[in-house]
């Protein structure tokens, strides 16, 4: 199904073109892992975009990998967050709060997505740990799906 977005997509305010496939394989050259598949053929048709209205998760923006904004990449965010984002997890969206949602790409929960918060606890030891790191979904295209608009 290249180019085109299941039906169960949200709906969006600014999309991007599709990635190339050398920006895919530059990332994930980077990690050592490959993408899950779902997220792979998301970015085959589209590279993000900012969603429309409010929604039940919270998330404006899905990042993306090619030609896109600085507020909208996933490589701006990698290098600002990487002291806050787990090893084989990226960022794949944000929401008004600075709040990220992360995408597993390598170990035992591989291909799930979570919301991180950008509010920050020191443990004993002074390392500083998100307040929130909650599951959302068991995959790319269960997250998709799961987004859902709210009246304004």
């Amino acid at each position: 199904m290249k180019g085109r977005l299941s039906v169960t997509s949200p709906a969006y305010r600014e999309t991007y073109p599709a990635v190339p496939e050398s920006r895919v394989t530059e990332l994930e050259e980077r990690l050592g892992a490959r993408l899950p598949e779902p997220y792979r053929a998301y970015l085959a048709a589209q590279d993000g975009g900012a969603l429309e209205g409010y929604n039940n998760h919270g998330i404006e923006i899905i990042l993306g990998l090619g030609e896109v904004p600085r507020w909208s990449s996933l490589w701006y965010l990698l290098g600002q967050e990487s002291d806050v984002i787990p090893g084989g997890w990226i960022p794949v969206g944000t929401d008004a709060g600075g709040g990220l949602f992360l995408l597993v790409v390598t170990a035992q929960d591989r291909g799930s997505v979570w919301y991180q918060s950008s509010e920050l606890e020191e443990d004993d030891d002074g390392v500083s740990h998100p307040v929130v790191r909650e599951r959302l979904a068991d995959s790319w295209d269960e997250f998709l799906g799961s987004i859902v608009p709210l009246e304004a």
